[in-house]
């Protein structure tokens, strides 16, 4: 069977909308993928599906009875009929919230799972949330800047978009294969003096490998941490995603940015990206440089102690590398 799908974006359901052809039998994370890519969302892992009063989630680690797993779950689980509607929070913070109504349930010989058939409005921005899309949307033209005006100037095209979301399976596909990463890691301002090379597996956790880095760079975490990447600064809500959701190719940088009030950021490349698993799914292979001295006042603070303008935390090399060490301390 076939489900005729109508969604939209709430507050915007005649300006931004899209029309999709189902197969009762494709599973709900593809649903939801499919929906977010239609709409131009890239932060795939953040939503939340509602159906009733039951929330399912991608990532959740315990079932209760109002909070259960996306996971190995079909569309027609959902006991599907005429006029019935669904919900899709997708990146909560920004306030995203797609609506689903079920428009006609059909037979049809057509072999796709899934196919979008019209639709309206460009879709939304992942830099924007909704209360400035809003501002977008009822602002005259010659007020907004540049990057406002182009977005109201493009257009849906359906063709673009049912590839879009063609071209995101096959990237999808790639991206769950096991791999390793090799990571170049640098402290900002000390890019020569303070870096790391390290190896981790593409599955390891983001809140695992933010630490570790952290942790390689001699931070004691007890401070906060987060990922820069595409200007953008990732919530809470990536820590327990695994590290491939990051969707890196390589030579492409990110920062990790650690303790908001010495602010130090550590620059990583992917360097190179090898099949297969690594027998420890982090393991630091070369290194320059002691690292960070915690609560020094940033790199303002450890550039007077490089540059022996401040002895007051020890007599000991910043220069200094034991890589051996470096690995045993990233393990414990």
């Amino acid at each position: 069977m076939k489900v005729l799908l109508n969604i939209a974006l709430e507050k915007f359901e005649s300006k931004i909308n899209r029309q999709f052809e189902v197969d009762e039998n494709i599973s709900l994370i593809d649903l939801c993928e499919f929906i977010i890519i239609s709409m131009n969302g890239s932060k795939i892992p953040i939503y939340e599906f509602e159906c009733g009063f039951v929330t399912y989630y991608p990532n959740l680690v315990e079932e209760t009875e109002f909070e259960k797993k996306l996971e190995n779950l079909l569309f027609k689980d959902l006991n599907l009929e005429k006029n019935k509607c669904f919900t899709l929070k997708y990146d909560p913070e920004n306030g995203f919230l797609f609506k689903i109504k079920v428009n006609k349930i059909y037979e049809s010989e057509d072999k796709l799972i899934f196919k979008v058939l019209s639709g309206k409005g460009y879709g939304i921005l992942d830099n924007m949330d909704l209360f400035h899309l809003r501002i977008i949307f009822n602002t005259r033209e010659d007020y907004l800047n540049k990057t406002e005006k182009e977005y109201l100037q493009k257009e849906f095209d359906c063709k673009e978009c049912n590839k879009k979301i063609a071209d995101y399976i096959i990237d999808r596909e790639s991206r769950l294969s096991p791999k390793r990463y090799v990571f170049n890691v640098s402290l900002d301002g000390f890019d020569k003096e303070i870096k790391r090379k390290i190896v981790v597996n593409n599955n390891i956790l983001i809140d695992d490998f933010c630490e570790r880095v952290i942790l390689s760079m001699n931070g004691d975490l007890s401070h906060s941490y987060c990922i820069k990447i595409r200007k953008i600064y990732l919530d809470e809500a990536y820590n327990d995603l695994e590290l491939f959701n990051l969707d890196v190719k390589e030579k492409q940088r990110f920062k990790i940015v650690y303790d908001f009030g010495d602010n130090w950021v550590f620059n990583l490349t992917l360097s190179k990206i090898i099949d297969g698993y690594g027998s420890t799914d982090f393991e630091v292979l070369s290194g320059k440089g002691y690292g960070i001295i915690e609560d020094v006042g940033g790199p303002w603070g450890l550039e007077d102690i490089f540059y022996g303008n401040d002895t007051s935390f020890g007599n000991y090399d910043i220069n200094e590398f034991d890589l051996e060490k470096c690995n045993e301390r990233v393990r414990k």
